[in-house]
């Protein structure tokens, strides 16, 4: 569905953010995603490729959030790919995201295609929401950013109403089974460390000590860093409380614009009263 005058909202919520400036991993996450948002729908399986890979994820994101129009919620929206795809379908979305760049993309693609969305700038772990205010809270590769996800994805429950759908798009890109190519963990690390280097020149702090440790303290504090795996996703959610979670394989290639290098699933279930 689209809206020919659109009205995307931006709001900055100081209080949470003030605090979460004081945080060093969660400055650094914000810094790490704001240096990435110019370029992140150049990559495969971020982006919109094709008419194909939007009917794709239509036909899935309908299949998942069933006939009425709801109230969504994307925690980690990025760009936008799963908020503007959930409008298209007629839904009323709200998109947070930790990274002010992002969201100032999302806001321009929405405003482009003439949809109607709520963006905000925000923490996963900490939303500015009131309690059950949302049918459907969903996130695409967010889990695995998470200093501590058991605490994040609660979060994501407390502003789900009782019998409301949590929607976990995820994939598991470093383990024994599926290991991820050199280059990729080579450019997982490099990311990481060049944000880090950025954040220590602007306090001043440069030591190539300091830049050690505070990496390894970044890949420490990433529990699920490398992607969770489907079962100790399902384990976190019952743990929960979720209830009725089912997990689906998503290796379709029309759903990323390529075949899937690592495996890529789907963990959904529903709030229990």
């Amino acid at each position: 569905m689209v809206n020919p005058r659109p009205m995307v909202r931006r709001l900055f919520p100081a209080t949470r953010d003030t605090r979460d400036a004081d945080d060093d991993t969660t400055g650094i996450v914000r810094h790490h995603w704001d240096r990435r948002a110019p370029t992140f729908d150049d990559q495969a399986g971020h982006g919109l490729v094709s008419d194909e890979q939007r009917r794709a994820w239509l036909d899935l994101l309908s299949r998942l959030s069933g006939g009425p129009l709801q109230q969504v919620l994307d925690i980690g929206c990025g760009t936008g790919f799963l908020a503007l795809r959930f409008a298209e379908l007629g839904h009323t979305v709200t998109g947070i995201d930790l990274s002010p760049q992002m969201i100032e993309r999302a806001t321009r693609k929405a405003e482009q295609a003439g949809i109607e969305l709520d963006f905000r700038v925000g923490d996963a772990s900490a939303l500015d929401c009131g309690d059950e205010s949302y049918d459907i809270v969903a996130a695409r590769h967010v889990v695995w950013n998470l200093p501590n996800p058991e605490r994040g994805v609660a979060e994501w429950l407390r502003v789900l109403r009782p019998g409301g759908r949590l929607i976990l798009i995820e994939g598991r890109w470093a383990d024994d089974e599926f290991p991820a190519t050199k280059g990729h963990r080579a450019r997982f690390k490099e990311r990481l460390k060049d944000a880090i280097v950025k954040i220590s020149v602007r306090s001043g702090i440069g030591s190539q000590r300091f830049l050690r440790r505070r990496y390894r303290r970044m890949e420490s504090e990433l529990p699920f860093a490398g992607g969770p795996s489907a079962e100790r996703l399902v384990e976190l959610l019952a743990r929960l409380s979720v209830s009725n979670i089912r997990v689906e394989p998503l290796m379709n290639p029309a759903l990323w614009g390529e075949p899937p290098p690592y495996p890529r699933y789907l963990v959904w279930g529903t709030r229990s009263g």
